[in-house]
Order: structure tokens, then sequence, then C-alpha cells
């Protein structure tokens, strides 16, 4: 590890359900079940830019936000861990439409709304973790006001600061209750409150790119169920572990690659 870099954890409270819809798909697109690492640097970006006085959700080129986070290598990792068990649900919403259909019916008022079955989340609390190249970023996560879709409103309770070479354990096994990559284990269980998914991962073609989006393979824990994944790290994987201001130890699993780069 060459240069100095930072864990960042933030501890969250939600407002009610939150949702993080699967883009480029239809009004009754499904909802990933935790928020992925882009909506997590999204997040992190949109209150840094506030905070700079820029307003905007996208640059003039339509880029996310976040670009200048992961672009310099500001954030080089992010994830979600949960403090209870969360609960899947279905809700019934008008949804504005206009945006799904052809030029050609933009114009027609009649066609602007339709009604939608959605997923969304029900969960208390989460843990974020950022991985960052600068302390300067830790403020900033005060400034995170909503995950998803902005009636995913939350709020940032506590946010802990640690240098990562402090917060690395030369371990192969760690107990979590953050998704990881599944590419940086030998082994988790108990493999049936932990489902294999796939997520947005923090390339930089998904903040700039409106075509497909570039996921991985991640472990994330099931909902209901509140069990920690043992996992077994590959030569792929190191663990941080960070103490919280309430007495509890997380460890945290991630790619061995944020490190070294």
């Amino acid at each position: 590890m060459s240069k100095e870099l930072y864990a960042i954890l933030a501890e969250v409270s939600t407002f009610g359900s939150i949702a993080v819809y699967t883009p480029y798909t239809s009004v009754s697109a499904n909802t990933y079940l935790l928020p992925p690492p882009t909506t997590l640097v999204g997040a992190l970006a949109y209150a840094y830019k506030r905070a700079l006085n820029d307003l905007r959700e996208l640059d003039v080129n339509g880029y996310s936000p976040a670009v200048e986070l992961v672009q310099k290598k500001k954030v080089l990792y992010a994830a979600a861990g949960i403090v209870k068990p969360y609960t899947v649900s279905k809700t019934i919403e008008k949804i504005y439409q206009h945006i799904y259909l052809r030029k050609q019916h933009w114009k027609i008022a009649e066609m602007a709304y339709t009604v939608g079955v959605r997923s969304v989340v029900l969960v208390d609390k989460l843990y974020i973790l950022f991985v960052t190249s600068t302390k300067d970023l830790t403020k900033y996560c005060y400034g995170i006001t909503r995950l998803g879709r902005k009636e995913s409103l939350v709020a940032v309770e506590r946010v802990i600061v640690a240098p990562v070479k402090e917060s690395l354990r030369k371990r192969e096994f760690c107990e979590t209750s953050f998704y990881f990559p599944s590419n940086i284990a030998r082994d988790y269980s108990p493999k049936d409150a932990w489902i294999k998914s796939a997520i947005p991962t923090l390339h930089l073609d998904n903040f700039i790119k409106r075509t497909a989006v570039v996921e991985e393979a991640y472990i994330i824990p099931s909902p209901y169920i509140d069990r920690k994944a043992t996992v077994h790290i590959n030569e792929n994987g190191a663990i941080l572990e960070i103490n919280t201001n309430d007495g509890k130890r997380l460890e945290i699993p991630i790619p061995r690659t944020v490190i070294e780069n």
C-alpha cells in the first residue's frame, strides 16, 4: 500500500422504505436488495457537490457527479452492511412514464402516468463503508440524505474514520454483515442465509454511459434473516476491522486490489 487510504464507516437510519431500481428497465423494474456501490458513491458525491454549491444531479455532459470521485480514485471501494434483518415488500405507485415511451408519445398528457407494482426494501439502519484516498470526504458523509430514488430518505447518525493500514487484519476468516464480491472468498456460510447476486460496480462506465450496466457477482445477506456470513478469504481478499462507538467490532471483507493499487 503505497499511499495512505482511509476506511470511512457511516451508520445510516432510514425514514421508510428504500428502493434502488435496476437501470434501463421498465416501470416494473426490480430493486436491488441493498444499495449497490454505485448508489453509495452517488449519494456521497451528491453531498460533496452540494457542499460546493453545485446542486446539479448531472453535469454538463450528462454524467453523474460521482465521476469525479471514481475517476480521480478518491473513492476506491464501497459496500453496505445490515444492522438488523431487512424485509422486501411490494408497493403500488402512480409512475411518470413518458421517459420510458417513444418521443411521439411525450406530448400526450393521458400517457404521462401509469400504475405499477414495485418492490421496496424495509430496513431501519444500514452501515456504509467507503475506502477513500482522502480523509476529507469524511465530513461529506453527514450530507447523505437519500439512497436510491428521491423518496428513499436517510440520515447519517455517526461516522467513523480510520487509516486502512491500521484496520487491516492478517486473517483468512471473518464474520461479516456486509456484502462482498464473490471472487474474494474461497467459501462462505451459511449458504441459506446469504445469496449470490449481480450488482453494479464502481466501473467508470456505470457513471458516464447510458448503456448496459457493468455488474459483478456479490454475496448479499438474504431478507428476513439475522445471521452474519463466515467468510474464508482467498488471495484476492483482505479483511478490515472497525470498532464502532457503541462497542461493536465490524469485520469487512474487501478486494485486495483496493489496497494494492
